[in-house]
């Protein structure tokens, strides 16, 4: 029985876009934390953003502007940025900027003149990086991915010309971490995965780099320490370890893109025990079920299958999903067909059976069609064949066929995974006829929607020449082995090859045709061993008996 079953589509990989909290990020964390007040509001903007600068014609006749002017433009543009409003936002960075090529800004903090002239060179770069960034964002939200790349990598310049004893050097740091993160945001979307993912690597030193700074720097302190620096130092790492865990989250996303699962395991989990340690609340927190979503799904690989670690998230996941939404919202039904899944492998198909019904009550519970109901109808039909009810099965079957037919159409290519499904429930009925009329269904769906050359129409062909082979239609047989191998050779699928060439060496053998079914059987060796088969394979192991058998 081919086992092609899936996770609920809402589970899958949505974006990896970074969505960066808005200006209200700390205050946001405030609550989570119970502390009062959250300040520098204007550090953590939305990570992407907007604008050019502007010449201005004589800075000598410039009034003095404040520093918190500036703050305030850029969170004003933050705000226009949260509401799609990108032209908006980017006047709103562009005239920060301006303010910044102001010679008298009066900082927020009184200093001494020339150790305000050393704050002030600070404050201008930290705050020139941060609104690059800001306008970096912008043109990736408008697809200007070579303008967004030149100005992050203006921003990364402008940080680091901040130095290490400057009071603006963490949040420098900050800045880095998060142009990095939309540079790697901007090459993902190119579809240039390596980059991307030595960007994203670089913004995890930078992000750990903060909170190290954070820690040392509360440690040099001498003295006592009041409540209110603890609480802010508390604060301040807090809000780190968070820009962190979302960064981790983001590379787990991207590795598992790139299918390494491993490292996005570890990714994920590493996002998972910060989250839980920077508050208590973790659980019932809903903004996490992309997270614990995620962490279910890469549980769930075919590399991992840690099963048993996947249910207890998506349970979480459920939990959220009905508080949020109510217990009858399509999302529910998402959390349901990703449990039934993971029943449907542990082998437990009544209760795959039950939770199945049950998503099938709550997707059909709107008007329109969707494809959680696809989805929550295969997984009831995949555990009745399971348990052997192959009639319920079919009829199963043949409602998700009615369903995605409506959605997708006719060549929808999940209508080829059920009917080889419907194809392997009447070969453990004996009932081959019908078997080869669902896989010819199948090869038409595949051959529409891959093309001629795929591996999947491959394996079709393959199985339908077995099951003419089943009923002495030799002729036929050969046709599909032989479209099946013309297949494997285009992909340089050694492998399916060798598989190939055995079954048209068994065919001709039994029709008489020796030598053309040594010719096969050689070309199968040959092309094992090209793929590297171990001698204990079954397939070589056959070939090797055959062989051997011409002379005796």
């Amino acid at each position: 029985m081919e086992d092609s079953h899936e996770l609920s589509d809402a589970a899958q990989m949505q974006s990896i876009t970074p969505q960066k909290k808005p200006k209200s990020f700390r205050k946001l964390l405030s609550k989570k934390l119970g502390f009062k007040h959250a300040e520098r509001a204007d550090t953590s903007t939305v990570r992407e953003s907007t604008g050019e600068r502007e010449p201005i014609e004589d800075d000598s006749d410039l009034p003095a502007v404040e520093e918190r002017e500036i703050s305030a433009l850029n969170d004003k543009g933050n705000d226009f940025f949260g509401k799609g409003e990108f032209d908006a936002a980017l006047r709103m960075y562009s005239e920060a900027l301006k303010l910044l090529k102001n010679p008298r800004i009066t900082m927020d903090m009184e200093l001494g003149s020339e150790e305000e002239e050393d704050v002030s060179k600070g404050m201008r770069r930290f705050r020139t990086a941060r609104l690059l960034v800001n306008i970096g964002a912008v043109h990736i939200r408008r697809e200007n991915y070579d303008e967004a790349i030149s100005v992050l990598e203006m921003s990364m310049r402008s940080s680091k010309l901040v130095p290490v004893e400057s009071s603006y050097y963490y949040r420098s740091c900050e800045v880095v971490a998060d142009a990095l993160e939309n540079t790697g945001l901007v090459f993902y979307k190119l579809k240039n995965y390596e980059e991307s993912s030595t960007r994203y690597a670089d913004a995890l030193v930078a992000r750990r780099k903060c909170i190290e700074y954070l820690n040392e720097k509360f440690t040099k302190q001498k003295g006592p320490k009041s409540n209110e620096v603890v609480m802010k130092y508390k604060q301040e790492v807090s809000a780190c370890k968070l820009e962190l865990a979302n960064t981790l989250f983001y590379m787990a996303l991207l590795r598992e893109r790139q299918d390494k699962i491993g490292e996005a395991i570890m990714r994920c989990e590493e996002s998972i025990l910060l989250q839980k340690e920077i508050y208590a609340q973790f659980k019932s927190d809903t903004s996490n079920i992309n997270l614990l979503t995620t962490m279910g799904r890469l549980y769930c690989h075919e590399t991992v299958q840690r099963y048993e670690d996947a249910l207890e998230y998506f349970y979480e996941v459920r939990r959220m999903k009905s508080q949020l939404y109510g217990s009858m919202h399509l999302e529910v039904a998402s959390a349901l067909n990703n449990i039934a899944y993971i029943y449907l492998q542990l082998a437990e198909f009544d209760k795959c059976l039950s939770i199945s019904e049950n998503s099938i009550d709550i997707s059909s519970n709107g008007d329109e069609l969707n494809k959680e109901l696809c989805v929550a109808w295969t997984h009831k039909a995949d555990a009745q064949e399971r348990m052997g009810c192959y009639s319920d099965a079919i009829t199963s079957y043949e409602k998700v066929l009615h369903l995605q037919t409506t959605l997708g159409g006719d060549n929808d290519i999940k209508n080829a995974s059920i009917y080889k499904k419907i194809a392997d429930i009447y070969l453990a009925s004996d009932d081959v006829k019908r078997a080869i009329a669902s896989l010819e269904k199948a090869i038409i769906v595949e051959r529409e929607a891959l093309g001629d050359e795929s591996n999947d129409l491959a394996k079709s062909y393959s199985k339908l020449g077995e099951c003419y082979e089943m009923r002495e239609n030799y002729a036929n047989a050969v046709k599909c082995h032989t479209k099946a191998l013309r297949i494997f050779k285009y992909m340089d699928d050694k492998e399916g090859a060798a598989i190939e060439h055995n079954k048209l060496g068994g065919i001709m053998k039994i029709t008489g045709d020796n030598n053309k079914s040594m010719e096969h059987y050689m070309a199968s060796l040959w092309h094992a061993r090209e793929a590297k088969l171990p001698s204990t394979n079954l397939i070589v192991a056959d070939t090797i008996r055959n062989v051997a058998s011409f002379h005796v």
